[in-house]
């Protein structure tokens, strides 16, 4: 594993903690208190949704870069 695929992997994971502690806090927060799991499981679907569109959008922008340069 390459350094940059850690340094991915920890954002990611910093991420989904940072997100599964503000979902419960804002549970907690609401009188709405929902699981530390559930709230892990709703923040993983939630950065997996982020990270495929980060994905799409660095895709698209390549593609756009190599259209650009082949029509000049």
């Amino acid at each position: 594993m390459t350094r940059n695929n850690r340094a991915e992997i920890a954002s990611v994971a910093v991420w989904w903690a940072a997100l599964t502690v503000l979902l419960w806090g804002a549970g907690r927060l609401l009188d709405q208190p929902a699981s530390l799991a559930a709230c892990a499981a709703s923040a993983a679907l939630l950065v997996a949704c982020g990270e495929t569109g980060d994905w799409l959008r660095r895709r698209r922008r390549a593609w756009l870069a190599v259209r650009n340069n082949r029509d000049r």
